[in-house]
């Protein structure tokens, strides 16, 4: 049997338990990674929030890698640095951080004036979404000195450039992006590289399980122009594999167009269309039931 091109690469994922993240595993885990996986969910999780870390675990080695699952509250500073502890003393190392674990409220407000949105909100995103990535980096990098090509991978969207959902979200997703483009300007003399990666239209199990956490237009263009989770997790297992990956450093990466470059495809064989980098906004901003403040 061929070796596998991540065989003993060691990758962390963050908020693993279920879409993204849990795509991100499953994908490098069919290049033979080795993954540790955090989320706070270790037994199969509930019909209004489906996933867990067993059930990722499962997937990973059904894959054909090598996966661990920790939990962790990621609003946790003493559990977070549990993690890194872990990961040094049973690992060695890492090679890969994936920072994807967010915090979304429960009923996500969408085209609501900032100044009606609970402040509660903004903090629960900018917890568990950025600061959380910030915390972890500053674990990851001590033991990614002297690997091979380390990486630092931030998940984000094309809310950081146009108007999405609301004002927490795009300020979110604009940190998200931003963290990685100056990490990286001081990681680079380090040899380890950092970036942003956009997925598109994600068909996710929470948007199964909930068709109307979107707006009927977003479920729409999801339906047409959807994209697997895993489909990310092969484009950063192409990134990790990638010798020349620090090129790519400080740089917004599309899914899509990193398909076209490396070569892979999602579940089904197809290349999903490449989310636009237009910052025009997702939708004319209408306060519902008035135009007034």
């Amino acid at each position: 049997m061929s070796r596998k091109p991540l065989e003993g690469f060691v990758a962390l994922v963050t908020g693993g338990s279920r879409g993204v993240g849990k795509g991100v595993a499953i994908g490098l885990a069919e290049s033979g990674a080795t993954v540790i996986v955090t989320a706070r969910t270790r037994k199969s999780g509930t019909a209004e929030w489906p996933g867990s870390l067993d059930e990722t675990i499962a997937e990973i080695v059904e894959a054909g890698g090598n996966g661990f699952g920790l939990e962790c509250d990621h609003s946790n500073d003493l559990a977070v640095q549990d993690v890194f502890t872990h990961i040094q003393r049973d690992h060695g190392g890492l090679d890969l951080l994936v920072n994807n674990v967010f915090a979304a409220p429960n009923v996500m407000p969408i085209n609501v004036p900032f100044w009606k949105v609970p402040v509660s909100v903004w903090d629960l995103m900018h917890s568990v979404g950025l600061r959380s990535h910030f915390v972890a980096s500053q674990h990851a990098v001590p033991l990614m000195l002297g690997r091979q090509r380390p990486l630092i991978v931030n998940t984000s969207s094309g809310g950081g450039i146009r108007y999405t959902f609301n004002v927490p979200f795009g300020v979110q997703k604009a940190g998200v992006d931003r963290m990685a483009r100056d990490m990286a300007h001081e990681l680079k003399p380090f040899g380890i590289a950092a970036v942003s990666i956009w997925p598109g239209y994600i068909k996710s199990e929470k948007l199964a399980a909930q068709p109307d956490r979107v707006p009927p237009a977003l479920a729409k263009l999801i339906a047409e122009r959807g994209e697997t989770p895993v489909f990310v997790g092969r484009a950063v297992a192409a990134l990790a594999n990638d010798p020349r990956v620090m090129e790519k450093t400080g740089h917004i990466l599309l899914a899509s167009e990193l398909a076209g470059e490396y070569g892979f495809t999602d579940v089904d064989g197809r290349v999903p269309p490449a989310p636009s980098r237009d910052p025009a906004p997702l939708s004319v901003f209408k306060p519902a039931g008035s135009d007034a403040p």
